[in-house]
Formats: C-alpha cells, structure tokens, sequence
C-alpha cells in the first residue's frame, strides 16, 4: 500500500467522510485501532485476491487530529507520518504505549521490520531506524534492512492501553441485523441450487442457519450495550 493511500485514509478520517470504509475502535487516548477496506464488496468481485481488510492503527495529536498511520502486515509494520508532524515523537509514543502492546497481547511472539534505505531514502531510512532501535527492536542481517522484537524483550512499562467502545445507535444495528439476514437467505439460495442440481451442498444450508443466527446476537448485542 503506497503512501499516498495511506494519507488519504488520514485525510478521511480528520474530516468525518469514512462512510463504511474506515471503522474505527480507541485503544488509548492518543490512537485507534482500524480495520479498512480499500474496496468495498461487489457481486462482481473475483473469487482470488484480497477480499477482505486491513488492519490499521491511526494516531492522533494532542487535539485529536489524525496525524499518522502504522499497517500492520503481521510479518512487518509500515508506517506514515503527515510531514508537518514529524520529529515530534508521536510514532514512538504510539508504538510504545499501545501499539506493541496491542499487538503482543494478540498472541504475536516476535515483531519483524523492515526498513530498507533503497526504498525510502537515507533521511527516512535514518529517521525510521532510530525509532526501532529506541523501541529495542535489533538488526537481524548485516546491511540492517530486517528488524525484530521478541515480546519477552519488549520493555512493558510504558504500556497505556485503555480500549472505548465507538458509538454505534440502534439504526445501524437494525441495518446490520437486515444484512445478516439478507446473507442468510442469499445462501439459502445457493444450498437449494446445489441440492436440486448435485444433490449436495456440502453443508451449506448449516452455514446459513448459523449466519441466520446473528440477527438475535446482533439484537443481544445491542441490549448488552444499552445497558453499558
């Protein structure tokens, strides 16, 4: 994902026009935890590719305007911060106090990093390595490109995570009831053509109870949070 993504996100963000491409949940004051969706589902979507989210962490400032984005890639982390708002200690704050954090308490063992100064220049490639060394990630070859951090290394004692629900009111839960259910009978459909073509639906029909299903946990769910 380029950089000019990943500030477009931020820019959406700061101006309140996500629509149901960014979702958004507070792991501390300073930084939320996102899942993305690049694209948005389609009938006419191939079956091979990415069909589904990314999983973002977005920082903010002092006056809580998006200033930065780390994506996490599972085997690596890229982050960006808008120029205006470098130099001021902000990823290293949010990697230290949430992110890292976050991610260990995930089950994640080891953290890999790469920063590679043919990619994004000398500047950027010293700038982004003193913010891995400060947070005890080391070099694992000799032209230190690949970077790791062992959880039992990480330093714990500037964690502060403090995890907020984001606010959801009982018209979206209704639509997101209506689209579990609209799931449900879709494959329903697809089950019935299976059994009356091939006389199979490799359990299909299960599946789509079970998803029918989520139209009274989604109601529970909103009970559960109306009573928070």
């Amino acid at each position: 994902m380029t950089e000019r993504e990943i500030r477009k996100y931020i820019d959406r963000l700061n101006k309140g026009k996500v629509g149901e491409s960014i979702f958004t949940r507070q792991i501390n004051k300073y930084v939320d935890v996102a899942k993305v969706w690049s694209e948005q589902p389609k009938i006419t979507d191939d079956i091979i590719g990415n069909s589904g989210s990314y999983r973002f962490f977005f920082l903010k400032n002092e006056l809580q305007e998006y200033v930065g984005a780390v994506l996490d890639m599972y085997n690596d982390l890229h982050w960006y911060i808008v120029p205006k708002h470098r130099k001021k200690g902000y990823l290293t704050t949010a990697l230290r106090e949430a992110i890292l954090p976050y991610i260990f308490y995930d089950d994640r063992e080891v953290q890999r990093l790469t920063i590679d100064y043919r990619a994004i220049g000398d500047k950027n490639y010293s700038g982004s390595k003193g913010v891995a060394i400060k947070l005890g990630f080391k070099a694992i070859n000799e032209i230190e490109t690949e970077f790791e951090l062992n959880k039992t290394q990480f330093n714990w004692n500037n964690e502060n995570l403090n995890e907020t629900d984001s606010d959801i009111n009982p018209d979206r839960f209704e639509e997101l009831r209506r689209r579990a259910f609209f799931a449900y009978k879709t494959l329903s459909k697809i089950s019935d053509e299976l059994l009356m073509s091939v006389d199979d639906d490799k359990e299909l029909k299960e599946v789509a109870d079970e998803v029918r299903n989520y139209t009274w946990k989604l109601e529970d769910l909103e009970w559960e949070k109306m009573k928070s």
